[in-house]
């Protein structure tokens, strides 16, 4: 009996599917940019992280 792992993106994925219904189809259709899940929807990490300030950036690229 094997369990299945419920890595973090998952469970994002699994609440976003309760927030549409179980329609796969309305999560790629989300309009809730202010939920902070937005941009793991699609159980993917995002490719840029857009919430980053850029005094961040600076500091990291100073020290």
């Amino acid at each position: 009996m094997s369990q299945k792992i419920l890595t973090p993106l998952k469970a994002i994925r699994a609440k976003c599917m309760d927030c549409c219904c179980g329609q796969a189809k309305e999560i790629k259709l989300c309009t809730m940019r202010e939920c902070p899940l937005f941009p793991y929807r699609a159980g993917k990490r995002p490719k840029v992280d857009k919430y980053i300030d850029e005094d961040d950036i600076e500091e990291k690229t100073i020290s």
